[in-house]
C-alpha cells in the first residue's frame, strides 16, 4: 500500500504529453503575435523615418533655390569687346524640370584667404540618374567666377540638390506690366531687369507614390541693373 500511494504521487507530479504540446502551441501564437507586432511597428517607423527625411531633403532644396534667388543681381559692367554680359538670368520653361541661371551674391566662401567673391553663376537643371534612367534628379551648379560666356557653358561644381523628383515649375512676376511669365532672358530688350517675385513649385512622390507639391515664392530685392564690377 505504501509503495503504491508513492507512485501515484509520482505520476500526478508530472505533465502529460498534450499538455506539454498544448503549452509549446500557445507559447509558439504569442511569440508569432508579439514578432508581427513588432515588425509591424518597424516597417511604420521606417516609413514614417523616411517620409520626414524626404519632406526634409525637399524643403532644404526650397530654401536653398529661395535664398539664392532672392540675392540674383544684373551689373552694368562688362568685359570690353564681348557680346554677353558677365552677369544674366536665364530662365527657360521645360515640361518636367525647368532651368534656371542667374548670377547672384550667394558665394559662400568656407576657406579664408582664398581668392573668391561673394558673386557666382549658379543653375539649376533636371538631370537623368547615371544609375537609374527612371530617376530625375534636380541638379545644382556653381560657378566662382563671373565670365562673359553662356552660363550653360561655364564649368563648376555640379551636384545633386534634390533626388527623384517628378517635376519643377517656376513662374516670374514682371512688375512693370504686371503679369506672370513661364520663361525669361535678361539678354532680350524689354527684360534687361529682373523680375519681383519668382514661384517655385517642386512635385516629388510620397511613399505611397501619389504625386505631392511643395511650393514657395523667393522675392527679389536688387531688380534694378547696378554699378558691380
Amino acid at each position: 500500500m505504501s509503495r503504491s500511494h508513492r507512485r501515484t504521487r509520482r505520476s500526478d507530479g508530472g505533465f502529460t504529453l498534450i499538455e506539454v504540446l498544448l503549452a509549446m502551441a500557445i507559447l509558439a501564437i504569442i511569440t508569432t503575435l508579439m514578432w508581427s507586432s513588432f515588425s509591424q511597428a518597424s516597417r511604420s517607423k521606417k516609413r514614417i523615418e523616411a517620409a520626414q527625411e524626404r519632406t526634409h531633403t525637399v524643403r532644404t532644396a526650397l530654401l536653398r533655390m529661395s535664398r539664392e534667388i532672392e540675392m540674383a543681381f544684373l551689373s552694368e559692367s562688362n568685359e570690353p569687346d564681348s557680346t554677353l554680359p558677365r552677369t544674366t538670368f536665364l530662365a527657360t520653361s521645360h515640361p518636367d524640370v525647368d532651368e534656371l541661371w542667374l548670377t547672384a551674391f550667394a558665394h559662400q566662401r568656407l576657406r579664408g584667404g582664398t581668392a573668391e567673391g561673394d558673386s557666382s553663376i549658379i543653375g539649376y537643371f533636371g538631370e537623368r540618374d547615371p544609375a537609374d534612367r527612371r530617376i530625375l534628379n534636380l541638379m545644382r551648379r556653381e560657378s566662382r567666377r563671373l565670365v562673359s560666356r553662356d552660363p550653360r557653358e561655364v564649368p563648376g561644381e555640379t551636384y545633386i540638390v534634390c533626388p527623384d523628383i517628378v517635376r519643377l515649375k517656376l513662374t516670374y512676376y514682371d512688375y512693370r506690366k504686371k503679369e506672370w511669365h513661364d520663361e525669361w532672358d535678361s539678354k532680350v530688350p524689354g527684360t534687361g531687369f529682373l523680375p519681383s517675385h519668382v514661384h517655385i513649385a517642386l512635385t516629388v512622390l510620397d511613399e505611397q507614390q501619389r504625386e505631392v507639391i511643395y511650393s514657395t515664392d523667393a522675392r527679389i530685392q536688387l531688380t534694378e541693373r547696378v554699378g558691380y564690377r
